[in-house]
């Protein structure tokens, strides 16, 4: 049975990926998500619909690497402290700080505190299904 309501203490203790998962961006480059934690599947339904929403977590010094989306995204910090570049600016992040990423641009996450870093997203899925974002590589 899948489960739909998540308190604070059940997605701290989402699954742990040290060494995260390789991704292709809308430019087909590769990028990771290093030290961070993550639901076990996605949630029924949540593969075909066309916004994404959920929580990213990253343990100290985790990171996600460049990347960019074909769809707007935007970012909410529950928690910790960050560093975030979007475009040319690169900001440090802390509890109530809002982010936003426009289609294309390239935007990069790090946890430069000690505690967990964790924020809220929301975006859309890519227009082509086919695009591969935030799919694993084709071989």
């Amino acid at each position: 049975m899948y489960q739909y309501i998540f308190d604070e203490s059940e997605w701290k203790n989402f699954k742990e990926e040290k060494f995260g998962h390789t991704l292709v961006a809308v430019d087909g480059s590769h990028y990771q998500s290093i030290d961070m934690s993550a639901m076990e599947d996605r949630l029924p339904g949540s593969e075909t619909y066309d916004r994404l929403l959920g929580v990213n977590s990253f343990h100290p010094g985790g990171v996600y690497e460049s990347h960019e989306h074909q769809t707007p995204m935007f970012y909410y910090v529950l928690q910790g402290t960050g560093q975030m570049r979007v475009g040319d600016e690169e900001r440090v992040i802390t509890k109530g700080s809002w982010v936003y990423t426009p289609p294309g641009l390239k935007h990069y996450t790090k946890n430069i505190g000690e505690d967990m870093l964790a924020y809220l997203f929301f975006g859309g899925n890519p227009h082509d299904p086919n695009a591969g974002i935030h799919e694993p590589p084709r071989e």
